[in-house]
């Protein structure tokens, strides 16, 4: 009889300890579930975030892409033609086309005038073609300003239409060294004096 409660005992025992044995590792599970889910769902968002993010740069390209290639007031074919006509021999032909692109205010011209600034070697088409990239106020001329400020052979009344290119896209506070060299170079006294005021202003 002893011998059947003892065994009696140790099987209740045996499923009891089984049985906590379950509950134990249900309750651990619960926990690396959750580990598993939160790991999913931060996975899930960050794909999404990802996914978005390159269809909004996608979205940005093609809206510039549209937006330099708007001619402004001119046609495609007129402003193709004047754009042509940058490469005239005839230095009036250039003018009047840097003349008919910035009054046009198209940025499909801006590559076209900023190739035409670094190779021009006339003052007077040299000018023309700044004020139009000026006009058409893009900001991917700033550079081409920079250089045409310290364009060799030209005369300091040529050069201040780049600087006034500059100040016209308020970005001189970025370009002060460039601007003081530019001072430095001049040798009109009254570009100078026109000048001098807003070296003075930076150097401060």
């Amino acid at each position: 009889m002893a011998t059947k409660r003892t065994l009696t005992f140790i099987f209740f025992i045996a499923g009891l300890t089984a049985a906590l044995l379950e509950i134990g590792c249900s309750i651990e599970s619960v926990p690396a579930e959750r580990r598993r889910q939160t790991e999913a769902a931060r996975e899930e968002y960050e794909r999404n975030r990802q996914a978005e993010s390159a269809a909004a740069e996608r979205q940005r390209a093609e809206e510039f892409q549209l937006r330099i290639a708007d001619p402004g007031s001119l046609s495609i074919e007129e402003s193709d033609a004047e754009i042509e006509a940058l490469r005239s021999p005839s230095s009036l032909r250039r003018i009047r086309a840097a003349e008919k692109l910035g009054d046009a205010k198209g940025p499909h011209a801006v590559n076209a005038l900023i190739a035409a600034l670094r190779t021009e070697t006339d003052p007077a088409a040299f000018s023309a073609t700044v004020d139009a990239l000026s006009t058409i106020h893009d900001g991917r001329a700033v550079d081409a300003y920079v250089d045409a400020l310290s364009a060799p052979g030209m005369p300091d009344a040529a050069r201040e239409h780049a600087l006034n290119a500059i100040l016209e896209n308020r970005s001189e506070y970025r370009l002060v060294p460039q601007i003081r060299r530019f001072y430095d170079s001049l040798t009109d006294a009254s570009v100078k004096a026109r000048v001098r005021p807003l070296v003075e202003r930076y150097s401060k």
